[in-house]
């Protein structure tokens, strides 16, 4: 595992021999100390062997199988470590905690569901609760994270790597990038590592190479500086300030002496340097938050260079290695902050990267992931980062997948990976990513806390044409991938529900990232209800047509009405509306409508239909008389031309008294008034069987002035009427 965690692998110089397991100052020692003393010092091949001799000769001894497992972990050989695991945990009595290594390493061997069975055996038992609990959500949706070789585009950079470990990349000048690698660049005195997988590999250096779109990379070559040339790890390294400054890595030592901490190991530090005209690095100073107590390293920068995020071991973190900030103030940079549990974990944190100030990519073996390390993303919101999303397959593996940068457009970028079927141990990835993330929920509008599962999700470009879409789950969670520069609209159906508005969405100019999306939905809960009537006998009028014409969509909906002369529509909120009922013999009427603000509840409105009629007049009486006022003559003379000029046609009187008075008072006027009319017609030569006359007494009153309610005399007035219509309809 080139990931060079941070606390620095052993090292020796090969003219020296390589570092044998016995020495004089582990002479005395029992193997178990030897092993340990090695193990300590990253010699993993070496304390390898004296754990499996001690395995070999007793086959219970739990210690010896779980330090195996855990060397050929370091080792990269995770089939090996699944076996001693496995048989550690055959015991039914075994620490919850061995369990889940022994699950961690079944992911790396993409054995999730054996995994997925172990984590759940041990949930809610005394171990890393919150790492069993993410894994655990992971597996379940790894066919999510699995979703699509389409994300990205991605291939080994054959021509820069080796057979050896390659990987940190950061830009320099132009086209330049500079990378760390443990290939061999030393003629005489060898520099080895006793950690790596194989004696071949070096001790960490820094090379370069540069870019030709047409022509692919330039020869590798080691990037010169005196001052980087050590017998120690040196990388990786970051550039910043328009490439006038850089941050590295390196091995804490003094004169050539590795510095241990407590526990014999050698850390790491960070350094701060200027870079020269010639790419040199001079004034080199430590930061000055280094400890020989613990690792900082794998730094990188915000755009103005007063900001820097890197990783650390910190004994008051979250556990292992962590993220952590730090600004420049007046010169100075300040205490280190935690960068906080959305992205840290008791697992390590490693290389982040921070692009346009807005996305951190990092690497994690924390959170849930396909196995050893994986990239995650989190984005910069409301002055925090937030909860770390897992870049999903091809980027990640179940090997160790790390040290993601991009460029400026956050779409292009290198990586770096032990998968097979690379050159070496780890291997330099060039990424193109094709889609931006975006993970959402449907939830009720009105209560926010009641999910909406099983809505379709679907995202159409600006001509209305669908690009893709998705259902939510369960828990109305869902996940969609979209295409870069496009304008789209996003809407969302389910039966019972509605969203009210479209979102739009543009991916236009993005970098990549991720996208939260709470889509609200409205159920239906809003509806125009009523019933039509006659307005000549105030019965209802089954078989009615009813058109609920939506002004704001200029869509429409019909309806006939059954014998029970109702109609319901649904309407939706914060629309416009026209409600035109219709029946053969009658005059269509309707009214509008208008939702702004209304989300449930019934909108009552009857209509009235008014027979069809071919000449009508209107006369108002005073109050309590019958008797028909001068100035209504001329109309009704009208009225009796027409009878005379149509002889097939009939009269309709309906006469009308205000509520002041008794109902049954009102009903006897009203007669009264309707037989003064009839008498009027057939004083003028029409004949009383052409004539149908009805009292309604207060039943119809025209506004809002009924018992009790106070109205002028002019509005009372009005409903003082007889209603007189000349018609073509038979008298039943």
């Amino acid at each position: 595992m080139k990931k060079i965690l941070l606390y620095i692998l052993f090292f020796t110089i090969a003219s020296q021999g390589l570092c044998q397991s016995t020495n004089i100052s582990t002479f005395f020692l029992s193997n178990k100390e030897k092993a340990d003393h090695l193990y300590l010092k990253k010699a993993y091949r070496n304390a390898l062997e004296i754990y499996l001799r001690m395995a070999e000769k007793n086959n219970s001894d739990v210690y010896s199988k779980q330090q195996i497992g855990e060397c050929y972990l370091w080792l990269n050989d995770p089939i090996s470590a699944e076996f001693w695991y496995t048989s550690l945990c055959k015991d039914p009595d075994i620490n919850p905690s061995l369990k889940l290594r022994l699950a961690q390493i079944l992911c790396m061997n993409r054995k999730y569901t054996e995994a997925l069975t172990i984590l759940k055996s041990i949930e809610g038992k005394k171990t890393d609760s919150v790492k069993v609990k993410s894994q655990i959500k992971f597996i379940e949706n790894i066919d999510y994270y699995l979703r699509d070789s389409l994300l990205y585009t991605l291939g080994n950079v054959e021509s820069i790597n080796s057979a050896h470990s390659d990987f940190g990349v950061a830009y320099y000048k132009g086209n330049k990038i500079v990378f760390s690698s443990t290939r061999d660049f030393d003629l005489f005195i060898k520099h080895k590592t006793l950690s790596a997988p194989t004696e071949q590999e070096s001790l960490t250096n820094l090379f370069v190479t540069e870019q030709n779109i047409a022509a692919g990379f330039s020869p590798v070559k080691l990037f010169k500086s005196e001052d980087l040339k050590t017998s120690f790890h040196d990388g990786p390294i970051v550039f910043y300030d328009n490439y006038s400054k850089a941050a590295f890595t390196r091995t804490n030592f003094i004169k050539n002496r590795g510095v241990e901490d407590a526990n014999e190991s050698v850390n790491l530090k960070l350094y701060l340097a200027e870079v020269g005209s010639m790419g040199s690095l001079k004034n080199i100073k430590p930061f000055p938050h280094n400890n020989d107590g613990y690792s900082v390293g794998h730094a990188s920068f915000n755009q103005r260079g007063d900001k820097i995020y890197f990783s650390s071991t910190h004994p008051m973190g979250f556990g292992g290695s962590d993220i952590y900030f730090s600004i420049l103030q007046n010169g100075e940079w300040m205490e280190p902050v935690n960068l906080g549990s959305g992205v840290n974990t008791t697992g390590d944190e490693l290389y982040p990267h921070l692009e346009n100030d807005s996305t951190l990519f990092f690497t994690s073996n924390g959170h849930g992931g396909f196995g050893g390390m994986d990239i995650y993303i989190s984005h910069y919101k409301r002055e925090r980062f937030t909860s770390a999303h897992n870049l999903g397959y091809s980027v990640n593996s179940s090997h160790d997948d790390f040290a993601l940068v991009t460029d400026s457009t956050g779409r292009v970028g290198f990586f770096s990976s032990n998968r097979p079927g690379g050159i070496g141990d780890d291997d330099i990835y060039l990424l193109i990513i094709l889609k931006y993330f975006m993970q959402g929920q449907t939830r009720e509008q009105a209560n926010n806390s009641v999910i909406v599962p099983g809505t379709k999700i679907l995202i159409k470009d600006d001509q209305g044409f669908l690009i893709d879409s998705t259902t939510s789950d369960e828990q109305g969670n869902f996940h969609i991938d979209l295409p870069y520069e496009k304008d789209m609209t996003i809407t969302a159906q389910k039966e019972g529900y509605e969203i009210l508005a479209d979102i739009g969405f543009s991916t236009k100019g993005l970098q990549f990232g991720i996208d939260s999306l709470l889509i609200p939905m409205w159920k239906h809960a809003l509806f125009a209800k009523g019933r039509i009537f006659s307005n000549e006998t105030q019965s209802i009028l089954p078989g009615a047509t009813v058109i609920r014409k939506d002004l704001t969509t200029n869509k429409a909906d019909t309806l006939v009405v059954s014998n029970s002369g109702e109609y319901t529509f649904l309407v939706i909120p914060n629309h416009k509306y026209q409600i035109e009922a219709s029946k053969e013999g009658f005059i269509t009427n309707g009214f509008n409508l208008n939702t702004h603000e209304l989300y449930k509840g019934e909108l009552l409105n009857d209509i009235v239909l008014e027979e069809v009629y071919i000449e009508k007049a209107v006369p108002l009486f005073d109050l309590n008389k019958s008797a028909i006022r001068p100035e209504a003559f001329s109309s009704l003379d009208k009225i009796v031309r027409t009878l005379k000029k149509y002889s097939s046609t009939t009269l309709n009187i309906g006469a009308h008294a205000d509520s002041r008075g008794t109902k049954e008072y009102n009903q006897r006027l009203s007669a009264k008034r309707a037989e003064t009319v009839a008498q009027y017609f057939v004083g003028k030569g029409i004949a009383r069987s052409r004539i149908e006359a009805q009292a309604f007494g207060e039943e119809l009153i025209l506004n809002r002035c009924s018992d009790g309610v106070e109205c002028s005399e002019e509005d009372h007035s009005q409903n003082r009427r007889v209603e007189i219509k000349v018609q073509n309809k038979p008298i039943e």
